[in-house]
Protein backbone atom coordinates (compact mmCIF):
# COMPACT_ATOMS: atom_id res chain seq x y z
CA UNK A 1 0.00 0.00 0.00
CA UNK A 2 1.14 3.76 -1.16
CA UNK A 3 1.22 5.78 2.11
CA UNK A 4 1.19 9.89 1.09
CA UNK A 5 4.31 11.29 0.20
CA UNK A 6 5.67 13.66 3.22
CA UNK A 7 9.01 14.59 3.68
CA UNK A 8 10.07 15.78 7.30
CA UNK A 9 14.01 16.74 7.39
CA UNK A 10 16.40 13.66 8.31
CA UNK A 11 13.56 11.38 9.44
CA UNK A 12 12.76 8.02 7.74
CA UNK A 13 9.23 7.70 6.40
CA UNK A 14 7.53 5.02 5.60
CA UNK A 15 6.37 5.41 2.51
CA UNK A 16 4.90 2.07 1.62
CA UNK A 17 4.43 -1.63 2.85
CA UNK A 18 3.16 -4.52 1.45
CA UNK A 19 5.18 -7.71 -0.57
CA UNK A 20 6.66 -9.10 2.34
CA UNK A 21 9.00 -5.46 2.98
CA UNK A 22 8.52 -1.87 3.18
CA UNK A 23 9.67 1.14 1.17
CA UNK A 24 11.08 4.19 3.62
CA UNK A 25 12.27 7.49 2.44
CA UNK A 26 15.94 5.90 1.98
CA UNK A 27 14.74 2.95 0.02
CA UNK A 28 13.65 -0.39 0.15
CA UNK A 29 13.49 -3.22 2.74
CA UNK A 30 12.55 -6.62 2.52
CA UNK A 31 10.64 -8.74 5.29
CA UNK A 32 10.12 -7.34 8.95
CA UNK A 33 12.11 -4.52 10.05
CA UNK A 34 13.02 -2.39 13.04
CA UNK A 35 12.98 1.24 12.53
CA UNK A 36 15.11 3.20 14.96
CA UNK A 37 16.65 6.88 15.07
CA UNK A 38 19.72 5.54 13.57
CA UNK A 39 18.11 3.85 10.76
CA UNK A 40 16.19 0.81 9.96
CA UNK A 41 17.78 -3.09 10.58
CA UNK A 42 16.13 -6.55 10.15
CA UNK A 43 13.78 -7.55 12.72
CA UNK A 44 13.95 -11.03 13.02
CA UNK A 45 10.33 -11.93 13.77
CA UNK A 46 8.09 -13.55 10.95
CA UNK A 47 5.02 -14.47 12.72
CA UNK A 48 3.50 -12.47 16.36
CA UNK A 49 4.42 -15.66 18.04
CA UNK A 50 8.05 -15.12 17.57
CA UNK A 51 8.36 -12.07 19.64
CA UNK A 52 10.85 -12.29 22.40
CA UNK A 53 12.72 -9.94 24.83
CA UNK A 54 15.97 -10.43 22.61
CA UNK A 55 14.13 -9.12 19.59
CA UNK A 56 13.86 -5.38 21.42
CA UNK A 57 17.82 -5.23 22.91
CA UNK A 58 18.05 -2.04 20.82
CA UNK A 59 15.18 -0.51 21.87
CA UNK A 60 15.77 -0.20 25.31
CA UNK A 61 19.55 1.06 24.29
CA UNK A 62 19.50 4.49 26.31
CA UNK A 63 20.99 6.61 23.65
CA UNK A 64 17.74 6.11 21.69
CA UNK A 65 15.61 7.62 24.78
CA UNK A 66 12.63 6.09 23.05
CA UNK A 67 9.23 7.08 24.37
CA UNK A 68 6.80 4.54 22.11
CA UNK A 69 7.50 1.65 20.20
CA UNK A 70 4.87 0.59 17.69
CA UNK A 71 4.86 -3.11 17.52
CA UNK A 72 3.19 -4.21 13.98
CA UNK A 73 2.11 -7.73 14.53
CA UNK A 74 1.08 -8.41 11.02
CA UNK A 75 -2.56 -8.51 8.87
CA UNK A 76 -3.73 -8.73 12.56
CA UNK A 77 -3.43 -7.10 15.95
CA UNK A 78 -1.68 -9.57 17.91
CA UNK A 79 -0.93 -8.99 22.09
CA UNK A 80 2.59 -9.78 23.19
CA UNK A 81 3.06 -11.65 26.40
CA UNK A 82 2.41 -10.53 29.83
CA UNK A 83 6.17 -10.74 30.10
CA UNK A 84 6.77 -8.43 27.69
CA UNK A 85 4.82 -6.17 28.05
CA UNK A 86 6.24 -5.93 31.08
CA UNK A 87 9.64 -5.43 30.12
CA UNK A 88 8.23 -2.16 28.54
CA UNK A 89 6.46 -0.96 31.56
CA UNK A 90 9.78 -1.04 33.79
CA UNK A 91 11.93 0.77 30.91
CA UNK A 92 9.19 3.55 30.77
CA UNK A 93 8.68 2.53 27.01
CA UNK A 94 4.96 3.07 26.14
CA UNK A 95 3.73 -0.13 23.69
CA UNK A 96 1.30 0.34 21.31
CA UNK A 97 -0.05 -2.86 19.65
CA UNK A 98 -1.40 -2.89 16.39
CA UNK A 99 -1.65 -4.42 12.49
CA UNK A 100 1.49 -3.66 10.68
CA UNK A 101 -0.65 -1.21 8.18
CA UNK A 102 -1.95 0.82 11.30
CA UNK A 103 1.88 1.06 12.80
CA UNK A 104 3.55 2.18 9.58
CA UNK A 105 0.75 5.01 9.31
CA UNK A 106 0.87 5.99 12.95
CA UNK A 107 4.35 6.12 13.05
CA UNK A 108 4.61 8.57 10.33
CA UNK A 109 2.45 10.74 12.10
CA UNK A 110 4.42 10.76 15.31
CA UNK A 111 7.24 11.12 13.24
CA UNK A 112 5.77 14.44 12.41
CA UNK A 113 4.93 15.81 15.50
CA UNK A 114 8.60 14.79 16.26
CA UNK A 115 8.17 12.19 18.77
CA UNK A 116 10.74 9.55 20.30
CA UNK A 117 9.54 6.87 18.17
CA UNK A 118 10.58 3.26 16.71
CA UNK A 119 8.89 0.83 15.43
CA UNK A 120 9.10 -3.05 15.30
CA UNK A 121 7.15 -4.17 11.78
CA UNK A 122 6.25 -7.59 10.75
CA UNK A 123 6.07 -7.50 7.05
CA UNK A 124 2.83 -8.53 5.13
Amino acid sequence: MELQDIRFAGQRLIEAYGDMGFRLSDGRLEGSILILPTGAVPFKAEQPEELSEDLFTAVFEPQFNIEILLLGTGLKQHFPSSELRKLFIERNIALEVMDTGAACRTYNVLVSEDRRVAAALIAI
